[in-house]
């Protein structure tokens, strides 16, 4: 009996085991997927937007390729606290200030809006980390049954934007939109600006910054220095703040009985324009249907012009790296033998590299133990000066070659006799460092009436 129940206890024990096994092979598997926020969907007035979001959290492809960070009584607290509901959409700082609080790495929000009997969904999704709008979509219902068809297409979009690399895409600033004449329907204007922002994020031309509240504040800044201020300027002042290279300029202007959408991107460096259109509508829902093809129409032109740009600012950046790779500045200490006198050396020597490709180097060499019979005492100094040809690796260190002169100083002793040696020498050297930390290198040292050589290894810091 008593048996049985220690075998009971040791299968029990090994069940523990392998769910604790178990568990802590799912936490892992968790910890390195993507955490993903997503925030109550604002602006509707009958809870669509709670229910869009809880919706979009249970998508099985969503689960899959993210940790959904759960809606807990803490983090609608979190929410209510920072005002989301009421700053909405356009406030990005707010929804990546609550994206990091959550520790999310991407956090998705949407605004719905009311277009006459049917309803419009924006969503978009932010890197918490770079600031970017990734990734947005949006579709029109009429009731939220109709939202669980919609949930599938835009969560896969969702999915395979997080999945895509835009470390290299230049970044475009959307600036804050303008109304320039009355007899404009604010919201409708505003639903076109965020879609227009959505469809060029989705062409994957630019890496896109939404508007923020940075940008706001810069902008009342220019406001109050300086009056009649240009689209160039307020190009240039905004795209730097929000630290983009390009940036997104749209306004609405009413001609009577129909409305004009502009938009146009600009250049941060000089507000140079690099491409701009408009298109007219009377409704809302005319000027969704033009926006996609504006998207296309900024971004084909302009976007091909900044990937350019971008390529040579990265290849311009490459040949600085190259050339800094090419300058060896370093100070080190090397030890040291010979198959001659001295048996061993200690070294110490620097560099210095006014050219790519070539360094100076000025060392002192100290020599100590003869092999010659009837030698008790010796020791050489050898300050030197050198000139060295330098071949970089791809990564680190490099191949160098070169030859210069020193004098050699030696003392030693016979038995009751002391002497002593000066002469001027030549001497070639080359070798490899290896990682900017290990040296090892060959010199050959002669007079031109006898020769000596040194094998020799040390360590150098190499300057950056």
């Amino acid at each position: 009996m008593e048996g049985q129940h220690k075998d009971r206890f040791v299968i029990g024990r090994k069940n523990i085991v392998a769910m604790l096994f178990v568990c802590c092979c799912i936490s892992a598997f968790a910890q390195g997927k993507p955490r993903l926020a997503i925030l109550p969907f604002v602006g509707s007035s009958g809870g669509d937007g709670e229910a869009i979001a809880t919706l979009f959290s249970f998508q099985r492809n969503i689960q899959e390729v993210f940790t959904v960070v759960p809606r807990t009584g803490a983090v609608d607290a979190l929410i209510a606290e920072q005002n989301f509901q009421m700053t909405g959409y356009t406030d990005s700082d707010t929804i990546a200030r609550l994206g990091r609080m959550l520790n999310a790495d991407f956090v998705v929000s949407g605004h719905i809006y009311r277009l006459g009997d049917r309803n419009l969904v924006i969503t978009t999704i932010i890197n918490v980390e770079t600031f970017e709008m990734i990734a947005g979509d949006y579709h029109e219902y009429r009731n939220i049954e109709e939202v669980r068809d919609l949930l599938p297409a835009m969560s896969q979009k969702i999915i395979a934007a997080a999945q895509r690399d835009g470390m290299d895409l230049p970044k475009l600033a959307i600036l804050p939109f303008q109304i320039r004449n009355k007899g404009i329907e604010k919201d409708d204007a505003e639903v076109l600006a965020q879609i227009l922002s959505v469809e060029i994020t989705n062409t994957g031309r630019f890496a896109v910054l939404p508007r923020t509240a940075t940008m706001y504040a810069a902008l009342q800044e220019l406001e109050y220095q300086m009056s009649g201020y240009t689209a160039e300027e307020e190009a240039k002042v905004l795209g730097r703040a929000a630290n983009a290279a390009y940036v997104l300029s749209a306004e609405v202007h009413s001609l009577g009985s129909i409305n004009m959408f502009t938009a146009q991107i600009l250049h941060v460096e000089d507000g140079r324009l690099l491409d701009g259109e408009s298109r007219d509508y009377r409704t809302a829902t005319d000027g969704i249907l033009l926006m996609p093809e504006l998207a296309r129409f900024l971004t084909d032109r302009a976007g091909a012009e900044a990937l350019e740009r971008e390529e040579r600012i990265r290849e311009e950046a490459r040949e600085r790296e190259k050339l800094a790779r090419a300058k060896f500045w370093s100070i080190g200490i090397s030890v040291g033998t010979s198959l001659d006198d001295p048996w061993v050396t200690g070294t110490v020597r620097g560099t210095f590299a006014p050219f790519p490709y070539s360094y100076f180097e000025l060392g002192f060499d100290a020599g100590f133990i003869s092999r010659r019979e009837g030698l008790s005492e010796y020791y050489s100094l050898y300050p030197f000066v050198l000139y060295a040809l330098f071949l970089p690796f791809a990564k680190n260190g490099g191949w160098y070659a070169g030859a210069g002169a020193g004098y050699m100083l030696q003392e030693y002793r016979i038995d009751d006799w002391a002497g002593s040696g000066k002469y001027l020498a030549v001497n070639v050297t080359t070798g490899f460092n290896i990682g900017n930390k290990l040296d090892i290198f060959y010199t050959l040292r002669t007079n031109f009436i006898w020769a000596s050589s040194k094998l020799a290894v040390g360590y150098t810091y190499r300057f950056k």
